[in-house]
């Protein structure tokens, strides 16, 4: 009786997994043009740090506006991806630099957070390509 019950069941379980996993990959384009999708800012679209694309959440500050001295907000996680292929690299933490303690940013290899050269300094730790140093 189980093994019916099995071998009814399992196709449809299998059909369910495999939607599932269809639906999840989002359908057409690049995992950057999903995020923009979905409300990300990604200004300026241009290469950053060698050939990186940075993405910002729906509603928070861009690396536009931190270029152009736009904002102080106090932190910013970033999703960052390949420029080249827009495929997911990682992410990224900038904190005000005034608002830095010495955190260690262990991800980097490297004992404390970079400092980018901003108008408004902000300090970064990077979550992929470990052993980088930031800019």
């Amino acid at each position: 009786m189980i093994k019916r019950i099995l071998l009814l069941a399992a196709p449809a379980v299998v059909a369910v997994v495999f939607a599932g996993v269809a639906l999840s990959a989002g359908g057409k384009g690049s995992m950057a043009d999903q995020a923009r999708a979905a409300g990300w800012n990604c200004n300026p679209e241009v290469p950053i740090a060698g050939h990186y694309l940075h993405c910002s959440p729906p509603g928070k500050p861009s690396v536009a506006d931190l270029l152009a001295g736009n904002t102080t907000a106090p932190s910013l996680e970033l999703r960052v991806y390949d420029f080249t292929t827009e495929e997911f690299a990682g992410m990224e933490s900038l904190m005000r630099a005034d608002l830095y303690r010495g955190q260690p940013c262990h991800q980097d290899g490297q004992s404390e957070w970079g400092l980018l050269d901003l108008p408004v300094d902000y300090r970064a730790c990077h979550r992929f390509e470990t052993g980088n140093p930031p800019f």
